[in-house]
């Protein structure tokens, strides 16, 4: 599929996204399968429904996005003794509720704003933040890795975010792909880049 298409294939779903089964994670992520094969998924950003600032975490896969509309800014994180205190919890992929909690030192190492037709790559076990304007339409495609341990990390205790999605509810879906369908009727691009 080319830019160009799938811009319009995303313009299409977000119209007619009542046709579609998302589903919604506590960081104020919209989501959508768009293949069989679980390779690429759509995400519609929702910075309002994320209860807390947004939390340092890793993935189970590699990743390639590429901001459809809006504007993204990817901040990556390492270790660091003279860093800010964060409330870390460790745990399996297969076992979610068998957690593992200390106390890490992390700062910023890179942040990055990437905007619509921007394409940036993140590695299973690099810690980052997302911070999304709202409304803003990604795609990604996911190369999963086999991970032992994932990782989130947090200001306070009782921010822990869970990485997990359930379905969304019509309203929710209705709200947050209305806002993004604003960047698509203010003269976004009509194409992806090259």
């Amino acid at each position: 599929m080319d830019t160009s298409e799938a811009y319009a294939r995303v313009r299409t779903i977000l119209e007619h996204a009542a046709d579609h089964a998302w589903t919604i994670q506590d960081i104020g992520l919209l989501g959508l399968r768009l293949d069989a094969r679980r390779d690429y998924r759509l995400h519609v950003w929702a910075p309002s429904y994320c209860r807390t600032e947004p939390p340092v975490h890793d993935h189970p896969f590699d990743f390639a996005s590429t901001v459809v509309a809006g504007e993204i800014t990817n901040v990556r994180f390492d270790e660091d003794p003279a860093g800010i205190a964060y409330h870390r919890v460790r745990y399996s992929p297969s076992e979610h509720d068998v957690r593992r909690m200390d106390t890490v030192r992390l700062s910023p190492t890179a942040a990055t704003t990437h905007r619509a037709g921007d394409r940036y790559r993140q590695a299973s076990h690099e810690l980052h933040a997302t911070r999304p304007t709202p409304g803003t339409v990604t795609i990604i495609r996911m190369a999963f890795r086999n991970v032992s341990e994932l990782t989130v990390c947090s200001r306070g205790e009782e921010d822990w975010i869970s990485d997990h999605s359930r379905r969304a509810t019509p309203e929710e879906v209705h709200a947050v792909t209305a806002t993004a369908l604003e960047h698509f009727s203010h003269g976004g691009v009509d194409t992806l880049g090259s």
